[in-house]
């Protein structure tokens, strides 16, 4: 098994890679801009990253499932599924703020095994294998150990229309968070942060916009194997195979999950 993750993580490596040079490539080009369900918005971009990262992994392995958000499900026999999203954070993308990049995961009998994500635009590429730790371009990466919300600095992407929207306003204030960034991007990317201790947690609450396994499954990983933790509404551990309206990611230290429990409604 370890031989043949040391080779996958490699193929992964390489796929996210060529998926980033893509999205580096056209950044300064005209799109092609269509709509998908709920208001989604897909480009030609998405599709040619799609189009290289799967061709990696069908090279290296012919056998292997691969389910992309772009491209649905390429199904095999094999019990190893890759999931993929080739552009995570299309509207930043588009409106070139660059919090976008490109996941790669890799499942077997209902658990992550590896994770990657690639952010294209510093350079940054996140590893992580079942059971090892987390690295940034090579380098270990550890969550924060802040415990004290009047110290923490946290990342919130919720909707506006959200019940959870005046209860954070008034937790800011009232607690006295040192510091909220509100911005939505890469979400992938956005747990990357708390992952390599730029911020100590991140919030995702839309219940109408919930995030997918290629959202979620490579950054959960990572979060973990940095030594953090990833919870759904109910303060639970994650489950990156199902579609989540609440994600919590943090340094395992800020008692923050349970916002989710009595304050998110549908928006």
């Amino acid at each position: 098994m370890q031989s043949l993750l040391r080779e996958c993580r490699k193929v992964a490596e390489d796929a996210a890679l060529v998926g980033g040079e893509i999205l580096r490539a056209h950044r300064f080009e005209p799109l092609e801009i269509t709509h998908k369900d709920r208001q989604e918005v897909v480009t030609n971009v998405d599709r040619l990253s799609d189009e290289a990262i799967c061709a990696v992994l069908r090279h290296a392995f012919p056998e292997h499932n691969i389910v992309s958000e772009e491209s649905g499900m390429q199904q095999a026999s094999s019990p190893y599924t890759w999931i993929v999203d080739p552009l995570d954070g299309t509207e930043s993308y588009i409106r070139g703020m660059h919090i976008s990049g490109v996941t790669v995961a890799l499942a077997h009998a209902g658990k992550i095994l590896l994770g990657v994500v690639y952010h294209p635009f510093y350079d940054e590429l996140y590893v992580a294998v079942q059971g090892e730790s987390t690295t940034l371009n090579g380098h270990s990466v550890r969550v924060t150990d802040v415990g004290e919300l009047a110290q923490a600095r946290l990342i919130i992407d919720y909707s506006p229309r959200d019940a959870m929207r005046e209860h954070l306003n008034a937790l800011e204030w009232d607690r006295g968070i040192k510091q909220m960034f509100r911005f939505g991007g890469s979400i992938a990317l956005n747990m990357c942060q708390v992952a390599k201790g730029a911020v100590d947690g991140y919030l995702y609450g839309r219940v109408r916009n919930r995030v997918k396994s290629w959202d979620i499954a490579a950054a959960a990983l990572l979060v973990q194997g940095a030594g953090g933790m990833t919870l759904d509404r109910q303060g639970q551990p994650l489950d990156p195979f199902r579609p989540q309206g609440f994600v919590w990611c943090g340094n395992g230290r800020l008692e923050l999950a349970h916002l989710g429990r009595d304050r998110l409604s549908p928006d």
